[in-house]
């Protein structure tokens, strides 16, 4: 009996409807994953929604921007990277207590005796869809006064969540951005020591409270994504070799530093995944997860509007300037 072998031809048909089946097949699988991603990145946000419920359980206030003691307040830009962040008090209630009992609060947060610190990563702070997380090379704003030294530069880890301090609702053509212009949420509100002067030295930050809010805690947004800190994402692209001269592209001392004012508010007319140092940013297609004040957690899509974005603040702290 005569074996009937394959043709080339039925060999080349064999492989195209294969490649076929992967073309069709593969999207299908990447959505899957992605969907997987994005649960889990919505599992991050709600874990620290709960852990700043509890903070403020314990407290009776949501964690300051700027904690601990060093530098003394008033401070200014430089110095706003010297104090904790947010995300340090936090540890306890994330399951963290061994990292929290390294820190070392007689210094700086960008101190070296908290290098350790600042090198560990959390894993509630990474969103699974911006890849593995590497350590990457930042700015450092070790010395409290004066410039840094050219080259001073120190290495962070990436973090992807951030809070929604506030956001500023105008931008006036060749003027100042002023306290009046700057919508403040549940995080609290700095006092300046120039009233009128958005960029003067901060006197003293006056810490959030729930009670506070008078919009509703499911109307207040509190935590959103800004993925891929410190590099400088712009519309899918990273930027930061782009921007490697500029002094402030993005926040740049990891999780455990705190930032500058100016990067933690969302800017006038920066919707949804334009930019990560101007607004809410992710990389999730299509949009961004936030989390509310009540502890619920929302998908907001790229398409909603800078005035639908406003809307998340506004109202929601008493004793703010009153707008112009």
């Amino acid at each position: 009996m005569l074996r009937r072998g394959v043709t080339l031809v039925e060999l080349l048909v064999s492989v195209g409807i294969i490649a076929m089946l992967i073309a069709l097949l593969l999207p299908a699988v990447q959505s899957a994953r992605e969907s997987s991603r994005r649960l889990q990145c919505q599992k991050h946000v709600r874990e620290l929604l709960v852990a700043t419920h509890s903070h403020h359980d314990a407290k009776n206030a949501v964690p300051s921007l700027y904690v601990g003691s060093e530098p003394p307040y008033p401070i200014n830009s430089w110095e706003q990277n010297q104090r904790f962040s947010w995300r340090v008090p936090l540890l306890p209630f994330l399951e963290q207590t061994q990292l929290w009992e390294q820190v070392r609060w007689d210094v700086s947060a960008t101190a070296a005796e908290n290098d350790t610190v600042r090198h560990t990563l959390v894993p509630g702070f990474i969103c699974p869809s911006g890849g593995a997380p590497e350590k990457v090379k930042a700015v450092s704003f070790r010395t409290i006064a004066g410039d840094q030294p050219d080259g001073d530069k120190f290495s962070v880890m990436r973090y992807d969540y951030e809070v929604a301090a506030g956001i500023v609702i105008e931008m006036p053509d060749g003027g100042q951005v002023t306290p009046e212009r700057v919508l403040y949420g549940v995080w609290g509100h700095p006092e300046f020591q120039e009233p009128t002067n958005f960029f003067s030295r901060i006197a003293r930050y006056h810490q959030g409270r729930f009670s506070r809010i008078t919009r509703g805690l499911s109307h207040t947004v509190a935590i959103v994504e800004r993925g891929g800190v410190p590099d400088l994402w712009n519309r899918g692209e990273n930027e930061n070799e782009k921007y490697s001269a500029i002094m402030f592209p993005t926040p740049q001392c990891g999780w455990s530093a705190s930032d500058l004012l100016f990067s933690l508010l969302n800017q006038h007319g920066i919707c949804i995944n334009m930019m990560n140092n101007q607004g809410m940013y992710s990389f999730h297609p299509a949009g961004a997860n936030i989390g509310m004040a009540d502890g619920s957690v929302r998908f907001l899509a790229d398409t909603t509007s800078f005035q639908a974005i406003m809307g998340l603040y506004g109202g929601s702290v008493e004793g703010l300037p009153e707008r112009p």
